[in-house]
């Protein structure tokens, strides 16, 4: 049953670093079917919950994709953790310093997401509208 479970919980990661790679590495939004559930809840204001309000968001922040995706992601996790049916990534983005001397700070960009039924179910961001990180 232990090793059922560890196994369930490499799915679990796998799914999200998929996830990542084909939809927003490959920008593109017809590969949004393949993770989320239909009623895909999404606790991010700046994005809409469900299975359609996910395929727009992408649509239009990669109006031109979708482009050839990479075997593996594109910027990979500074770490990936997997417990019950919650994995939370985090990926991390240096951010260059406010005072325009060139330099960068350490900055990390947290999600999460629920799992039901091998697609992705809920979300959780620590990326917020108000101050999204520059690329």
């Amino acid at each position: 049953m232990e090793e059922e479970n560890k196994e369930q919980l490499e799915r679990n990661k796998r799914l999200v670093r998929d996830f990542y790679r084909r939809v927003f590495d490959g920008q593109n939004p017809d590969a949004v079917k393949d993770f989320v559930t239909q009623d895909y809840r999404q606790h991010c204001e700046h994005i809409p919950s469900g299975l359609s309000g996910l395929e727009g968001f992408v649509k239009t922040v990669f109006p031109n994709g979708p482009v050839p995706e990479p075997k593996e992601m594109r910027i990979p996790p500074a770490f990936i953790i997997a417990e019950g049916d919650l994995v939370v990534v985090a990926a991390y983005l240096p951010q260059p310093e406010p005072d325009g001397s060139g330099k960068t700070y350490d900055y990390f960009v947290f999600d999460a997401f629920r799992i039901n039924g091998d697609k992705l179910s809920e979300h959780w961001s620590s990326v917020n509208k108000i101050a999204p990180p520059k690329h």
